[in-house]
Order: C-alpha cells, then structure tokens, then sequence
C-alpha cells in the first residue's frame, strides 16, 4: 500500500502562487465554455437557427481559432505569455455576454469568430504557462492544469442547469458569470510567471528547423488525439441538444448529461497520472477509448434521458486520460524537441475539437443529429484500434536520463 501512495504526486506542499494563477485560469476557461455550450438550445431559438446554421456559427468559432493559434507564438516571442494569457482571458472573458445582446445570425457569426480567436490565444498562452510551472516545480503536474479546466466545465454545465431550471435569463446568466470572472483575472494575472530567458541554441543547426512532415509515429498519436479531441467537443456542443431533441430531456435536465461527462472527465485527470504508472500508457489509451465507445453507442442506441447521461459519464471517464497520456508520448518522442513533437500532435488534436462540433451539424442537417454523432462512434473505434498498434515507454520503469534516449512511441 505505500508503494501503491507513493505513485501519487506529493499534495502535500502548499502551492506556488504561479501554479494557483494558472489553475484558476484554465478553471475559468472550463467554467464559461461549459456556460455558454449548455446554452446552445436557447441560442438556436433566440436566433431562429437550424442545426446546419448553428454549425456555421460553431465553424467560424474554430476558425477564428485556428488563425489566432499560429500567432499566439509569434505574439507570446514579443508580448510574454503571462501578458499574452491576461489579454486572451479578459477578450474570452468579455466576449461571452455579447451572446445574448446581438439581434441577427450574421452578428452571432461575427461574435463567435472574435470568440474563437480569443480561445485560441488564450489556449496557447496558459498551455505555455502551465509548462513553465511545471518546469519550476519540477514534478509532472500538467495533469492537474487539465483537471481545473473540467472541473470548471463540470461546474458550469451545473450552472446552466440551474439557470435554466430558475428561468434566469440568457443575458443576466451569461453577463453575471463574465463579469465575476474577469475581476478574477485580473486579480490573478499579476502571479503569472514572466517569460525564461531565451533558451541556447539547439544542437541542430537552426537551418534544419524547417517544417517536417510528422513521422509515422507522431500521425498516430495525433489520430488518437484527433478522434478523442473531436469526441470532447462533440459532447460539449451537442450532447445537450441531443438530450433535448431526442430522448425529450427538459432544458433543466439535460445539462446535467454535459456536467456527468465533466465530472468524470475531472477525476480521471486528477488520478491520470498514477493510472498510467500502474497499469502504463497503452492500457489507459486503448481502455479508455473502449469506454467511450461503448457510452456513446449506447446512448444512441438507446435514446432515453437517464442512458445519455450515463453514456456521458461513461465517454468523460474514457477520454480523460487519453490526451495528456498521447502529449507525454509525443513529448518522449526520439529526433524531435518535445515541443515540436508536441506541437505537431497538438494541432491535429485540436483540428477535431474545433472542426468537429461544426461538421456534427452540418452531417445533423443532412441526416439527423442522433446518425451524426453515429460517426463519432467510428471514430472512438478507431481511435482503440489504433491504440493497440501503438508501444510506449512506461515513463515509471525508465531512469530520466535514459528516458531521452529512447524512441518511446513507434507503430507495430
């Protein structure tokens, strides 16, 4: 038994102040995402949206996105992600109420591209926050950072339940949440860590440090982080409305599918880490995907209220460990710096997350939104397939030194 405790992280010391900024912000980031997506049913209504028309309003929201995150680098190179995270917190933060105040589609597409570009700095500049944190505390703790972010989502799913069942407004709902939280960042933002030094030269020279096409091995990796990505924003963007329009969910109840698939996505989190030195990375991978495969199934299979939600706790169980155990691979990754390897499965990972809620609704439109998320499922089964080719490294069994040296992921 105490060999089995001293697997888990050491919570025994206080944390650095830095660690608590950080954390609060990713919080935060989980908190008003999960407010305004248990929301989607009332913003289809308030703007007379079909499905079709509330996927291109979730498109323009990855693409703002994806055109912010190549510039977040080059923004954090000149501004520092301390200022770069304060900046993208208050605009992600400051954005959200518009929801309820603009009068056309047209204006909502707008507000959600802006939005998307605010998330996409803002997700660039705490990531690279955290792993300044985690550098200085020098103990493995990126798991932690995640766990914040679902433990925000879970509470505000919670939140959106609540405020629909009290029939609180759209407006004072979303406006009330946004204001408490920017007091929060700016409270916070003056703890966040300044910037390193610019690091020496690499040994390869910096001629050599062109874009290079992702190796057998990364493409894998960043399959599985592709398919688990896109499921998590599926379930964030559609699972309420599913609830809702097929198994005849109340507004009230069927956020609370959304904030079953938080909660679990949390805790697996929290104990991540101590699941893959006890059973290894493949396992909770391959496993995990399993899970969610079968919760989604499931709950399409069987369209009742109380199966969805179990079918969400189910898919947030399986897919929590999957992304930061497919970033750790990657960062252990033999010919590549940690970051480019990283960066390289990071972006296709994200393309799921950001792209796959829109194409949801676009497929919802054409057939129905319950064979939609059918496609979802055959990404989940592809995803363990995958997994099982995969070989990693157990991260425990190998000295530090030797860790690097090695090749840790690589195909069969």
């Amino acid at each position: 038994m105490p060999q089995l405790l001293s697997r888990f992280p050491d919570v025994r010391q206080l944390p650095h102040p830095a660690r608590v900024a950080v954390m609060l912000i990713f919080f935060l980031h989980g908190l008003l995402f999960a407010n305004w997506a248990a929301r989607l049913p009332e913003l289809e209504n308030r703007y007379g949206l079909t499905h079709r028309g509330l996927g291109q309003v979730l498109f323009c929201n990855a693409m703002g996105a994806w055109v912010a995150m190549p510039l977040a680098g080059w923004l954090i190179q000149r501004l520092g992600s301390a200022r770069l995270t304060t900046i993208g917190a208050l605009g992600f933060c400051g954005l959200i109420p518009g929801m309820a105040l603009l009068h056309t589609p047209a204006q909502v597409m707008t507000l959600f591209l802006l939005l998307g570009a605010a998330t996409g700095l803002l997700d660039v500049a705490m990531n690279s926050q955290a792993l300044q944190v985690e550098q200085q505390q020098a103990q493995p703790i990126m798991s932690s950072f995640h766990a914040a972010f679902s433990f925000g989502g879970m509470l505000g799913a919670g939140a959106g339940a609540l405020s629909a069942r009290l029939a609180l407004g759209f407006g004072p709902h979303l406006l009330g949440f946004s204001a408490g939280s920017l007091l929060l960042v700016l409270a916070v933002a003056p703890s966040l860590l300044p910037d390193a030094p610019a690091a020496e030269p690499t040994t390869e020279p910096t001629r050599r440090s062109r874009f290079r096409w992702p190796r057998p091995a990364l493409l894998a990796l960043g399959l599985v982080a592709f398919c688990c990505m896109l499921g998590e924003g599926a379930m964030a963007d559609w699972s309420t409305i599913y609830l809702v329009q097929d198994t005849a969910a109340t507004p009230a109840l069927a956020p609370l599918g959304y904030a079953a698939f938080s909660l679990t996505m949390t805790c697996g989190r929290v104990f991540g880490d101590a699941l893959v030195l006890w059973f290894g990375p493949r396992p909770v991978v391959a496993v995990g995907g399993l899970l969610a495969f079968v919760g989604l199934l499931g709950m399409l299979l069987v369209p009742q209220t109380v199966v969805g939600i179990g079918g969400l706790f189910l898919i947030g169980l399986g897919l929590s460990g999957i992304v930061p155990t497919v970033f750790s691979a990657a960062g252990r990754q033999r010919g590549l710096a940690p970051g480019v390897a990283i960066g390289m499965v990071s972006t296709i990972g994200y393309g799921g997350f950001l792209l796959g809620p829109p194409l949801i609704g676009f497929l919802a439109d054409s057939v129905t939104l319950r064979l939609a998320l059918g496609v979802v499922v055959g990404l989940f089964a592809v995803m363990v397939a995958v997994a099982l080719r995969l070989r990693f490294l157990p991260a425990a069994s190998v000295p530090e030194s030797a860790r690097r040296a090695e090749a840790v992921p690589a195909l069969h």
